[in-house]
Formats: C-alpha cells, structure tokens, sequence
C-alpha cells in the first residue's frame, strides 16, 4: 500500500458498509473469474492489470488489501504480509490502523455477529493501536509536514487463530 495523504478525511470511504462490501466480494462471495490476457509478440502472456478492477466492479481501496490478506490466511492457508510505504506525514499510522480494524472486524462481517463480539474485537484493537503511542516515543522527532514523525520503521505482527468450523459448531459458536 502506499499511503497519500489528502489532507483531508473521506468518511464516506470508510464506511461499514464499505467494509462489508469488501469482505463480501472478496472473501464470503468470492467468484474468481479468469483474468484477461494478450500474448505478446515475444510470445509470453501478459496480464491486463487494467481489467482486473473492471472485472470486480469496484476500486481499489485499503479494506481490498484486507480483505484479500484475510482470504490468503483462512481460505488458502498462506502467511500473509503488507507492506504501508510513504513519506512523511502521508498517512502510513492511518493506513496501518485501518488495515488493522478491518482486519479484526472481517470474521465478525460473515453473519452479522452479535454486537458483544464486534464490541470484542474493536476493544482489541483500539489496545493494539493505542500500544503504538508508547512506541513512537522512543524516536520521533517534528519535521516541516509532521509534528510526531517516526524516525524507524515500525513491524506489527498480528497472530489470527483459525478455529476448526466442526469443533466450533460442537460448541454453539458459529464459524
């Protein structure tokens, strides 16, 4: 992801039903339709990139990395990463908190789970995210665009557990 900063906020990007939109293609409703492709002249297959977005029917947003990492945790079994790059004051503290609550948030999205558990998860996050302040203590410093930049780079690693669905269903719990 790279981060850009507006300098403004657009709620109306960030919606929950934005959100749910994403998890949902992405991920419950998942239908992987093949990409267009041209053979080039050198004889190898290129893919259009430009088709991909057509294809879905929506833009590219943050909750679409989210989304499709969650997708490559519990659907395809693979470890997952995302990269937030950008410069100063761009917006890559946001990023990673967006990604984050998505992220937490997705699992509660598949059948509109109780509002205990939505209010759960948002708790682990904002502890998560609030951690952050006491790391960024220890090497900011103010520059012409940010009051509070980062002077290193930061890793935040997040540990999902994936429930076996029979186990949970003995259970009562809804997977």
């Amino acid at each position: 992801i790279v981060a850009m900063n507006p300098f403004q906020w657009f709620p109306q990007n960030y919606t929950k039903e934005t959100q749910v939109f994403y998890a949902d293609r992405l991920i419950w409703n998942y239908v992987d339709t093949p990409a267009e492709e041209a053979r080039r002249d050198d004889g190898r297959v290129q893919r259009r990139s430009s088709t991909y977005y057509s294809r879905l029917g929506f833009a590219p947003h943050v909750y679409e990395t989210s989304a499709l990492s969650y997708r490559g945790l519990v659907v395809d079994g693979m470890d997952q990463a995302i990269l937030v790059s950008g410069e100063s004051g761009a917006g890559k503290t946001e990023t990673v908190k967006i990604v984050m609550s998505h992220l937490a948030m997705i699992p509660l999205m598949r059948d509109n789970s109780r509002e205990d558990s939505t209010n759960r998860a948002t708790s682990i996050v904002e502890k998560v995210i609030e951690s952050n302040s006491l790391f960024e203590a220890f090497g900011n410093a103010r520059t012409l665009r940010n009051n509070n930049s980062s002077r290193f780079g930061k890793f935040t690693q997040l540990q999902f557990d994936i429930e076996d669905k029979s186990l949970a269903l003995n259970d009562g719990r809804n997977v």
